[in-house]
Order: C-alpha cells, then structure tokens, then sequence
C-alpha cells in the first residue's frame, strides 16, 4: 500500500500523518502531535512519528508556518529551524518532497471540505463554481491565499497580504492605528487580526483602566482566549467591544480579499480564532462589513463565505498537495 506523508509544522506543535494514497480525498491512516520547539529540526519529527517503519511513501509535502523558496527551502518565522526538502526526500527515500506555507497547504484543503466541515456565514445569491476562491485565516498570525480557477481546478498561491497595511474604515479605527502606530511604528493587518492582535485591540479598548475577565499579570499567551471569552458571553463590555472591532475589520479585509481576487466561488475564513469567535461572526457586523463595497457591492454579494471548522485542514491540504505530486510520477 502506497502512502503520503504530510505536515503541518507550527511554532507550538507540529502535526505530522500518513495518508492513503489511493483515496480522494486522500484518507488519514495515522496522525500524530508533536511539540515543535522538543526537536531540533523536522527530521528528527518525522523520524519519531515513523519509529522505524520504512512505509512506502510516494510523496510527501509540509505546510510551515513560514516563507517558503522555490518550495524546497523554509526557514520558520518563530522557530529557529530551517527545512530543507532535499535533506528530508534523501532521509527517508521519499521520491518527492515539497514545502508549502501553512496557509497556502490550507487552501489545498478547501476543494475537499465536506459540508460539516463549514459554517456558511453567507450563502450568496448567484456564486459561480468555477470562479476563484480565497482564504483568509486570522490565528497566532494572518495568512491570506488566493486559488485560482484553472482547467476546472482551484490552484492555491501564496501570499503575504497579512502584512499589508491595515486600512481604518472608521473614526473609532482611525484612533486604533494612531495608538498602534505610536507603539510599532507601522500598522499591518496582522497587527489587528491576529491572536497577538486580538491583546492589541483589548489594551487600546481599556485603554489605562482594569479589566476584571483579563487580570492584570496574565501571560500574554492566555489573553487572546480570555478576550474571546468574556466578549462572546458580554461580561465585559470592553471585551465586547474588544471583539466587535475585530469582527468588523476582518469582515472587512476578507470583502477586500474577496475583491482582489474576484471569489466568486467562495471566501473562506481559517486559522483558529474564527471557530472561537462564531456567535460574533454571526452578527450582523461582519458582513455588514463584507458587504460594504460600494460600487461593487453587487460583486461581493455573489460570493458565498464559510468559516473552515475542521481542526487539521492545513493537514489534509497538506496532503492533498502530495496527492498531487504523487500524480506527477503516475502521468504518463
């Protein structure tokens, strides 16, 4: 039995499975989570997940959380690991071995997503199946990624858009970038949706006062949930608010990306705030936000939106992406 090998290597843990490769969607055989910063380099992962056994792996791809080269060199944000992929196809004799972005291995995944697997935010009134697609995937970063419609298939290419410069909409956005400009000097959008962003938005809502759902001493690390808490059951109004701006801005950025790309097959909202933040996601500012195109209004309100609610989509896409390698050797 033939097998894939696919990754998805973070800066807290790793996930790395073995998938058939006789099936479409390729189907998982053995999925294991791994601490990332416990090894000193993929390799040493991959050798622990294998434990010795020699499978036949036809391909293999990871999706890092990282630039990638040429889809063969990664060196990983906020990991001070480089992966190369010659080194890993030589290691474990995998005949192909490919690196994409994170995001972009997500995006693989989308034309694969079951209907469980999505909460439709808006269904659209005329989307076209064979128009583009987007993702747009707020986590403990933000990632953006176009796929084009190309012969019937969507094709996933990268993107750094999260680092564009945030766009304020409003008088209330005008203020948050003064503020965070005094901090850092430059406003991304990642700088705002993010979990780090999601702290951003809390300090610059409460501005010098306390705020009794985020005490004062919590790590950094554990804001971005307590946030998220308090503002989805109304505790606290400055969590509240807190979350309605982050709602508004990414509806309002994945209108934009949406836009850019002319998704009318769908834009997809992943990473893993939006599971955590869907009553919010529900209300009426969100695609108030989305919406608000004007002129091309009509344009957005053709394209379906969907939050991703499966765990491992980045997985799945990577492995999606090494079924297509693995078609690579099989053509004739």
């Amino acid at each position: 039995m033939a097998f894939l090998l696919a990754g998805d290597v973070g800066g807290t843990k790793t996930l790395v499975g073995l998938f058939d490769a006789t099936t479409q969607p390729p189907a998982p055989t053995d999925i294991a989570r791994f601490a990332t910063l416990d090894y000193d380099g993929l390799a040493e992962v991959v050798e622990t997940f294998l434990a010795g056994r020699r499978h036949e792996i036809a391909a293999a791809c990871f999706g890092v959380a990282g630039p990638v080269r040429g889809q063969q060199i990664a060196d990983l944000t906020n990991v001070p690991w480089r992966i190369e992929a010659a080194t890993l196809a030589d290691r474990f004799s995998i005949p192909r071995v490919r690196l994409l972005n994170d995001v972009t291995a997500m995006a693989h995944a989308i034309p694969t997503l079951s209907d469980d697997q999505l909460e439709i935010l808006h269904p659209a009134g005329d989307p076209s199946v064979d128009g583009n697609a987007a993702l747009i995937a707020p986590g403990t970063g933000l990632g953006e990624a176009v796929l084009h419609s190309v012969e019937g298939r969507l094709v996933p290419a990268a993107s750094e858009a999260g680092h564009a410069d945030f766009a304020a909409r409003t008088p209330r956005e005008l203020e948050l970038v003064r503020s965070l400009t005094a901090q850092f000097g430059r406003v991304s959008y990642e700088t705002v949706l993010s979990g780090p962003g999601l702290v951003h938005l809390h300090r610059f809502v409460h501005e010098s006062g306390s705020c009794a759902a985020v005490p004062s001493g919590t790590p950094t690390a554990n804001r971005p949930a307590l946030i998220t808490a308090a503002g989805i059951s109304g505790e606290c109004a400055g969590c509240v608010e807190t979350i309605d701006m982050f709602v508004s801005a990414l509806g309002a950025e994945a209108g934009n990306l949406g836009l850019r790309s002319v998704a009318t097959a769908g834009v997809y909202i992943g990473g893993g705030i939006p599971p955590q933040i869907l009553p919010a996601l529900r209300r009426p500012a969100f695609l108030d936000a989305f919406l608000a195109k004007a002129p091309m209004q009509r344009v957005v309100e053709t394209m379906p939106v969907a939050v991703i609610l499966a765990p491992d989509a980045a997985l799945l896409g990577a492995a999606v992406a090494a079924s297509h390698l693995r078609a690579i050797d099989d053509s004739p």
